[in-house]
């Protein structure tokens, strides 16, 4: 089969590699229907990231996809299934996966798809996937919805769900932030505080195409570089940038919720006086996909949800390669892959 190899910074190519087969009794296959970037993949492929140095290895870690094969052990998912895929590999009964931790399982650790990480297992840019413990890790896609706008559900999209709604819950009408700038997570927020918190939500970026977007959803768009509210419940970093995760942090009432969604490699100086004497809750850390996945699917079966507007093209699977490393993939391409 085919599978999409990272080489180097700016380099992408189709290698002939082995299949994969079930291993355990709980594994399944899954071939890919649709398949797009992670906002870290685009870091990775652009020299941001340490992994840049590692090529070449198997990219793509957020696929929806039909199964094709179940182990023995497998009860909750049949062939013919259509799932979006989890993101990490979780076996859900250690202690961590039972309190939701699931981008912690104590058996996997940091293993996932699409990075080499604590074992091999492939990309979801690969023409099939093993999924191990796949009850678990699969979440089946609601009747009637289109699969192509979904095939983020296993990370950025659920992540969104996971960002807002546990922080704002319990408060009467809430005041979310987003400070734009990796891509797609940030707009996925802004469309899960809008319309299932029911928050004025406020947008902060300096691109035109994600402000667009960001306005589409039903957000106030304002330019990152003026002023800002700062009595915030929420604000949500997805920016990637030391001075707009300062802005965030700054940007919250006293005892608000800074969730941070971006990744930095380095370290960041943090005005912890002004946290202190204003009491600020931040969290930064892996989205825990699987638990976030189902009532993210529900919402959007039942209209709540828009991925379509965060969806910035879509294109044949043969194109990965010429898209991802020409600088005009967008925030959330999706790639088809032909039945």
């Amino acid at each position: 089969m085919k599978s999409l190899m990272f080489v180097a910074p700016g380099q992408l190519r189709f290698d002939e590699v082995d299949a994969p087969t079930l291993v355990e009794g709980t594994d399944a296959l899954v071939r890919p229907l649709a398949a797009t970037t992670c906002d870290l993949d685009h870091h990775v492929i652009d020299d941001k990231t340490p992994f840049s140095g590692f090529g070449p290895f198997p990219i793509g870690h957020e696929c929806v996809g039909t199964v094709v094969e179940v182990g023995p052990d497998c009860t909750h998912v049949a062939v013919g299934d259509v799932v979006g895929v989890a993101w990490h590999i979780a076996c859900g009964t250690c202690a961590q996966c039972e309190l939701g931790h699931t981008a912690r399982c104590l058996r996997h650790g940091d293993a996932q798809y699409g990075l080499p990480v604590n074992g091999a297992w492939g990309g979801t840019f690969d023409e099939l996937i093993r999924v191990p413990y796949a009850d678990f890790n699969l979440a089946k896609l609601p009747a009637g919805v289109d699969p192509m706008h979904l095939a983020s559900i296993g990370d950025n999209l659920a992540l969104g769900w996971e960002t807002v709604m546990p922080t704002i819950a319990g408060i009467s009408d809430p005041k979310v932030a987003v400070f734009g700038g990796t891509g797609s997570i940030g707009l996925y927020c802004v469309d899960v505080a809008v319309h299932c918190a029911g928050a004025r939500t406020v947008y902060y970026d300096d691109d035109p195409v994600r402000m667009k977007v960001a306005e589409q959803l039903g957000a106030e768009v304002h330019d990152i570089h003026g002023k800002r509210e700062k009595d915030f419940h929420l604000a949500v970093d997805a920016s990637c940038n030391p001075e707009r995760l300062r802005k965030a942090l700054l940007s919250v009432m006293p005892e608000g919720h800074v969730n941070s969604v971006g990744i930095y490699f380095d370290d960041v100086q943090l005005p912890l006086l002004a946290l202190y004497q204003r009491g600020v809750h931040f969290h930064n850390g892996k989205g825990h996909a699987r638990p976030n996945m189902t009532p993210t699917l529900e919402a959007v079966a039942a209209g709540t949800l828009h991925p379509e507007l965060v969806t910035s093209g879509i294109y044949g699977w043969d194109e990965i390669p010429d898209v991802l490393t020409s600088g005009r993939a967008g925030h959330k391409p999706v790639f088809v892959l032909e039945k």
